[in-house]
């Protein structure tokens, strides 16, 4: 029934995807048409659904409902199967080299969206779509991600279908937990991510009665459980026997020592070194080290010379958020400074090698940044704006390094002021306030011309946006306003390679006229790229040879372990 009808989707979707008829393309482009919460013109597809996706990616990090996902995976599956697999594997990659069963790392770091929730729940769709593809990739997905991801895919089956109405194939995935299990290269974090046994009376919640129901199972199946021939109250005896190996099992494992040593109470003998990243900036945040007195010991460790960064593997602007806490340097204890500028330089090694660029960057600075950024907790569009901005500074090497223009109702240049993450942030004073005028970076660009020669510009621009723009001054997109205001004051061979990237955050500020997907442009339309999300190293992919948003999307989706993923 379902290959029957994937078939006939493709196919229908194929041919209206990509239409050549000039008729049919100017009347998609005009049925698309939108507008900004400034009422500038905009367009709500670009005409591509994998370009649209991959440039509102900020959207995905707060949990959609599944009706929502659904929708967006059969869109992809109707275009291009392998792509849209491909895709949902690159929102669950979490940027690093990824190890995979065999022990075996890749070359280069792998760069994903780190968008958890999302992907588990397009994963789960994969299961109804194609649960061949589903379980010959699962494996693979649970190297790009975490081991816990099979754990959550069980509770999530649970929690929305109950025991009996489970729709994934638990025989099969309790199969592969057991290979993880006996596999010396992927024991130890299986182990951490068991559930935990608890007493039925003291699971209230349904998460916690999903996981007590599957640390069950997983007892029956890891270990022998014959009732043949018992009475009930050996077959008791054999469950608790089962439950207290099972225990044991868990706590053999060797992954999260240090949150052993907290349980214990043995605060002591704790090492800092051995806590991973995501923990030990939350242990940094809050009271705990103040409260264990524990401060000088962890400031004493990470003021040492050989500790020249910190594990992290979380978003820059959750690392930058420590900051937030205080309104200047000064004021920020010496022990969360080092913190944060040596966790900083981990998100940037991680990133891979510097990349070379003559891109400036561009901040959004108006009034409708100071709305929260959807997916990034308690921070605001505009701190996370200013978080994006200062890791680009620090990953794009070149003339214009250190450089960004700010704009809300005019544009001014500035540059980053101090050798630390910290000390440019703290010395950065810009504020939200005014309008989105976009025109206004354009505006400075060719006043500046009058005095300054082509090659000494920049190549593109890197803007960090919620892309509410004011309308342009033709009555048309900004972007298509701003290349014609740049040919008059730039050569044609400028203007036709000047490369505008344009990074949506994505806020609530003008309510329903500021939601929902909104572009700058209809088509394949070169130099012109959208970027989403809260991974800053993704920027990477957009190389020299790189000229239309579907060439992008291609090089993402290009990388090494992503090559594995495989149609059944």
């Amino acid at each position: 029934m379902f290959d029957s009808k994937k078939k006939q989707l493709f196919q229908v979707n194929k041919k209206a995807s990509a239409p050549q008829n000039s008729f049919v393309q100017a009347g998609l482009k005009d049925s698309a048409e939108t507008v900004s919460g400034n009422n500038a013109l905009k367009y709500k597809t670009t005409g591509n659904p994998f370009v649209d996706q991959f440039g509102v990616l900020g959207q995905y990090k707060s949990p959609r409902p599944f009706a929502d996902i659904a929708n967006d995976c059969e869109l992809l599956w109707a275009v291009d199967p392998e792509m849209a697999v491909k895709f949902t594997f690159y929102l669950r990659t979490i940027t690093r080299k990824v190890q995979l069963f065999d022990g075996k790392s890749t070359t280069e770091p792998q760069k994903g969206a780190q968008l958890k929730h999302e992907a588990i729940m397009r994963m789960l769709w994969l299961n109804t779509k194609s649960h061949n593809t589903f379980m010959e990739n699962l494996g693979l997905f649970i190297s790009v991600g975490s081991w816990k991801d099979i754990i959550t895919m069980l509770q999530y089956d649970l929690m929305y279908h109950g025991w009996d109405g489970r729709i994934l194939n638990w025989d099969k995935m309790g199969k592969l937990i057991s290979e993880l299990l006996r596999n010396k290269n992927t024991c130890e974090l299986i182990k951490k991510y068991l559930p935990q046994l608890r007493s039925n009376n003291k699971c209230t919640t349904v998460e916690a009665q999903a996981d007590n129901m599957i640390a069950k199972w997983l007892c029956n199946l890891f270990f022998e459980f014959k009732t043949v021939g018992c009475t009930e109250e050996q077959l008791a005896n054999i469950k608790m026997g089962n439950y207290k190996k099972y225990r044991k099992l868990k706590a053999t494992g060797t992954a999260h020592e240090w949150q052993k040593l907290i349980s214990r109470g043995q605060f002591d003998k704790i090492e800092f070194e051995r806590i991973h990243g995501r923990a030990l900036n939350q242990l940094v945040k809050g009271k705990f080290l103040e409260n264990q007195k524990l401060k000088e010991k962890y400031t004493e460790f990470v003021k040492k010379p050989e500790t020249k960064s910190i594990k992290f593997t979380g978003f820059v602007h959750e690392l930058m958020e420590m900051c937030t806490k205080y309104n200047a340097l000064s004021r920020m204890p010496v022990h969360e400074q080092e913190t944060v500028n040596k966790q900083f330089a981990t998100l940037i090694e991680k990133g891979g090698e510097k990349q070379q660029s003559k891109f400036i960057v561009v901040r959004d600075t108006s009034a409708s940044m100071s709305a929260p950024c959807k997916g990034a907790n308690t921070m605001n569009c505009y701190n996370v704006g200013k978080s994006l901005a200062l890791y680009f500074s620090e990953f794009l090497t070149g003339e214009f390094q250190d450089t960004w223009i700010e704009f809300n109702e005019s544009a001014e240049m500035h540059t980053w002021i101090g050798k630390t993450p910290c000390e440019k942030w703290f010395n950065d004073h810009s504020s939200y306030v005014g309008s989105t005028n976009f025109q206004s970076v354009v505006d400075l660009f060719c006043r500046l011309r009058r005095t300054i020669p082509e090659e000494d510009f920049p190549t593109g621009i890197l803007c960090i946006s919620d892309g509410e723009f004011n309308p342009s001054d033709l009555n048309e997109t900004n972007v298509e306003t701003a290349k014609k205001k740049l040919s008059f004051y730039f050569s044609k061979e400028y203007v036709d390679n000047f490369v505008i990237v344009l990074w949506n955050l994505q806020s609530n500020y003008y309510s329903s006229r500021g939601a929902g997907n909104k572009f700058e442009t209809f088509g394949n339309v070169p130099n012109t790229f959208y970027f989403s999300g809260f991974d800053a190293s993704i920027i990477s992919f957009l190389t020299s040879k790189i000229k239309t948003p579907i060439e992008l999307i291609q090089e993402v989706l290009d990388q090494e372990i992503l090559n594995l993923v495989k149609i059944y």
